[in-house]
């Protein structure tokens, strides 16, 4: 079911709302969070629903889209569009388009306040461009976490790196959780290891975030000199290789386009391991599972990212 409402107002759709609930004798109290979900364009607005639904089912929630207004909007009448989606299409939750203009453009977090669930933490999602400062901006002041995706802008290293420079607890990236199951591998991978290396190496896509993530996240647990080299095969990360002072090498390998990933061992047969690449719903899932702030992320874009870019730079 999508109710269209043309020239509204955040109390009137909170009313419509309300109405609605009543006459199917749904209720808001299966609701965990209330997810913001910030978008550039109108024609990403069913791309973003359908990120939302699929987290929804892990997570019931009620999910705003803002149709965030460019500038040249902002000078129109101040005027606010809206949707509400509800039903089986929509899965566990309830959607409300948002698209505001003019001046209803200029305090989003003024026309947002009225449709927040009670009680319920607030999470806010830039699938595609982040603001230069997420904790800064309207929406993402309201959110007890903001989630960015770098790997969907033009320069996602650059992104990343420059959302590393005003980091505030609460903020992280789908770069940082689509290398989750890598993480994990490496970390069962290195309990074997009978001695430290003495350096690692991340193979991977030359504009890719996750390949610095993963070297960045290894420089700081493992304490070693970690660099990135270029694949040009490569989609995300295709490897990781780490050598010893005794010649001995380990790795990880995942060929690009491949969902099977091989662990190899000096003098040990090589192991295919189950590694598919993580869609952008489970990465939205995995973030809403916790909601206080993600440390180790921290520590990583704050310590280490920086380093390894620099480091990479100046090998190239």
């Amino acid at each position: 079911m999508i109710i269209a409402l043309n020239d509204t107002s955040a109390l009137d759709i909170a009313s419509q709302l309300l109405q609605i609930r009543q006459e199917q004798g749904a209720s808001a109290l299966g609701r965990v969070l209330t997810l913001i979900v910030v978008v550039d364009d109108r024609i990403d607005v069913d791309h973003a629903i359908e990120i939302s639904q699929a987290a929804s089912h892990e997570h019931p929630c009620r999910v705003i889209v803002v149709v965030e207004p460019v500038q040249a909007e902002r000078s129109s009448s101040p005027r606010v569009n809206a949707q509400i989606r509800m039903g089986k299409n929509e899965g566990p939750s309830e959607v409300i388009v948002l698209e505001p203009r003019g001046d209803a453009g200029q305090d989003l977090d003024t026309l947002v306040m009225p449709l927040l669930l009670a009680d319920t933490p607030v999470v806010t999602f830039w699938p595609s461009t982040p603001p230069d400062n997420p904790a800064e901006h309207p929406l993402g002041r309201l959110a007890v976490r903001r989630i960015s995706d770098s790997r969907e802008t033009d320069t996602p290293i650059d992104t990343l790196l420059r959302l590393s420079e005003v980091y505030t607890p609460g903020d992280t990236d789908l770069a940082w959780s689509g290398v989750t199951l890598w993480r994990a591998l490496i970390a069962t991978m290195v309990e074997g290891f009978k001695s430290v290396p003495t350096a690692v190496t991340v193979r991977g896509h030359h504009t890719h975030p996750s390949s610095y993530l993963v070297a960045a996240w290894l420089a700081d647990v493992m304490g070693i000199p970690a660099r990135v080299d270029t694949d040009p095969t490569a989609q995300t990360i295709t490897g990781v290789h780490f050598t010893f002072d005794d010649a001995e090498e380990a790795s990880l390998t995942r060929p690009a386009g491949s969902s099977v990933a091989h662990v190899k061992r000096s003098g040990l047969d090589p192991v295919a391991v189950n590694l598919p690449r993580r869609s952008i719903q489970d990465c939205v899932m995995e973030e809403l599972r916790r909601l206080d702030p993600d440390l180790m992320y921290q520590h990583v874009i704050g310590n280490f990212l920086h380093d390894v870019r620099r480091d990479c730079k100046d090998q190239s």
